[in-house]
This record gives C-alpha cells, structure tokens and sequence, in this order.
C-alpha cells in the first residue's frame, strides 16, 4: 500500500514543486554528492537536480517493457449508473429556489432580510446588512438569530436577541456578548430538488445541451475524461511500481533526498495545516510510522521518491526521451494560465529545473504505461 501512495505521490510532489514551490536554496550543501561518480561541472549548480548526476551510476535498469500489470479492466469504463448517479448529484447540490407567500418563517426556509445589530443600543461594525440571504436552521449567524427569525411574516420587522460565542475570532471585543438585531424580512423561499426534464436541463446554461438526452451524453463524456485519467493513472504507477522491483540501487545522491524531503515536508506541513491537525499526526496516518518521529518517516520517503525519479532519468537516458525548450515552454504557458498568471511572473515563482523534471517524468510514466500489457483481474 505505501509503494502505492508513494507512485502516487511521485507525480504530486513534483506539481507542488514546479506550482507551488519556492527556488532551491541548497548552495550549503555543495556541488557533490557522496558516492557520486561525477559531480555537475557548473558553478551555479547545488548537486540537487537529476541533471547533475548520470542516473546509471546510481540505478542498473532490469526489465521494464513489457510488464505485466493487472486492472480491472482493459480499459476506463463508465456506466449507465455512473451516469445517473453524477447527475442526481448534480440535482441535489443544485436546488431551486420557490417564492413562498402568506405563511410565516419556518425552519429550512430561506429568507431575504436587512438587520441592524446594536450593543447596550449602540450600531456596531460588521452588524448591519441588507438583502442578506439566511436558511433558518442551518447555524450560519450566531446563537438566537436564527430562531428568532421564526414566525416572521413577509414584510414584517422584529428585534432578535442573539449571543456572539466566546471566543469569537472574528472580533473578540464581541466575544460572549449579547445583542440586539432589528430585522426585516424581506422575502420567504424554499429549496426544492428540480424535477429532472428538459426545462431543468435548459437552466443549466451548458452550451449545447439543452434536452436530458443531451445532457446524459455531457455527462458521459465528463465521467469519462475523469475515468481516463484515474485509470492512466494507476496503470502509470503500476508500471512504474513493477519497473522499481527490477531494478538494483546503489546509494542515492543526497543533495537529491535533501530537495525532496524538504518540499515534501512543506507540502505536508500544508496539507495538516488545512485539516487541522498537526503534522506528526498527518504524517502517520498517512504514512504510518510513529507521530513524533514524523521527519524520519519523511525522509525515507523522499529517499524513495529521489529512486523513482533516478529511475526513471535512466529509462529517458536509455529510450531517448527528453523534453524540448519548445515543449517546456509551450507547458509553462498553459500552467501559467491555468493558474491565472502572466508567464513572465509565473515563470519567477517556479523552480524551472523542477517543472523539466516533471514534464520528464511524465513522459517516462507514458512510456512505462503504454509498453505495459494488461491483464484484467477476476472477480471473485
């Protein structure tokens, strides 16, 4: 399973390096690797890239065409269920919107109000607001605003005491405080799941889709885009994984494992940040290994990945792959506008050498992936 997530990681931390990552400040270590065979001849080279190093010197290639890999199919499949089951999805997460006239405020509906909040009968900032959209019950304002909103009619104009929690992050001057919000409600609706016919599919706003049948083919076609690159995706890094156990390692360049570790432990380190947790917990839930001993764990991982990656510098070296100025830039230009960048500063925030690792990999991956030979698993 870890081999698994490491192929799969492989490509990850490469992206993260060339998107997201930061230029290599490595100079303290020098220009040679321990065990290297030959050191980079530039001046202006840290030791940290496969490009100072022959990958033959650290890796001997066993067989890697050919390989046998297995799937659950020959080929990405997507079924009618597939297809109905992504657009209900859809029609969930979507819901109409019905006005609703001559009843009062109920929980789960959505109401269009103004309110005006005042401590000891004082406006404060951040407390007023108008044409405010609200779903009574789904604990988006605070304790009591939502519950004092119930039984309004349409038009009708009421103060609601409600209390701030303690702490509240957002202003801790309001914190445990409670106040008084004179609102209005200016509007009652209600969500309704949209009945699936081709009114519904003409709301969309999808260009040239405008009846179900169209729009099941649109879904298809997504399902299927999506099913293609999961399903190219695993037999990459199965292929890649059965290559790895031909092969013989020698002692891999530190400079190398030291850049991989460190942009995977920022990566890490950001990934536990957004799910709140440290990252000594991340690490071993992801990983395994002891929380506390996270960075050993993380090392062994970047080792593993600096293999992969002389690995397949080797293949490249022996098939004749490279990766052209003209298609790095041509690359460059595409990821600067996916990520809505000027080329110039998207460029000044890459690591460029990284992004050329990765454009590599990815071809090498494709190789691996298109000489390997399927066989479907069966069953049981």
């Amino acid at each position: 399973m870890k081999r698994k997530l490491l192929a799969a990681l492989l490509v990850a931390v490469t992206v993260s390096m060339a998107a997201c990552g930061q230029k290599a400040e490595n100079a303290e270590q020098g220009t040679e690797a321990e065990g290297s065979t030959e050191a980079a001849e530039s001046t202006d080279t840290d030791g940290s890239y496969l490009k100072d190093y022959t990958a033959s010197d650290y890796v001997t290639l066993g067989e890697y065409k050919g390989l046998e890999i297995s799937m659950t199919s020959e080929e990405p499949v997507v079924t009618e269920e597939d297809v109905d089951s992504y657009i209900e999805y859809v029609r969930q997460m979507n819901p109409v919107s019905t006005p609703v006239e001559g009843r009062a405020v109920q929980s789960g509906d959505t109401v269009n109000i103004d309110y005006e909040g005042k401590l000891d009968g004082v406006a404060f900032a951040g407390g007023t607001a108008q044409g405010q959209d609200l779903t009574i019950g789904s604990g988006s304002f605070i304790d009591g605003f939502e519950d004092g909103c119930i039984g309004m009619e349409i038009g009708e104009t009421r103060d609601v005491e409600a209390t701030f929690p303690d702490p509240y992050p957002n202003n801790t001057e309001l914190s445990g405080k409670t106040a008084v919000f004179t609102v209005t409600v200016n509007s009652i609706s209600v969500q309704e799941t949209a009945e699936l016919n081709d009114d519904y599919v003409a709301g969309l706003g999808i260009d040239g889709v405008n009846t179900l049948e169209e729009y099941k083919a649109y879904a298809k076609d997504i399902l299927t885009e999506q099913q293609t690159q999961s399903y190219n995706s695993e037999k990459a890094d199965k292929a890649c994984t059965a290559a790895e156990e031909n092969c013989e390692f020698k002692e891999v360049p530190q400079p190398i494992v030291d850049r991989m570790n460190n942009t995977l432990t920022a990566n890490i380190t950001s990934y536990a940040s957004a799910y709140g947790v440290d990252i000594g917990s991340y690490v071993a839930a992801y990983y395994g290994g002891d929380a506390d001993d996270y960075q050993a764990t993380l090392l062994l991982q970047a080792e593993d990945m600096t293999k992969k990656y002389l690995m397949l510098q080797a293949i490249a070296d022996q098939e004749n792959i490279t990766v052209s100025e003209a298609e790095a830039e041509e690359e460059l230009q595409a990821d600067a506008e996916l990520y809505g960048q000027a080329v110039e500063d998207y460029r000044e925030m890459i690591d460029e050498e990284a992004f050329r690792e990765y454009l590599l990999t990815q071809k090498v991956l494709n190789f691996l992936s298109e000489n390997a030979v399927v066989t479907v698993e069966q069953a049981e």
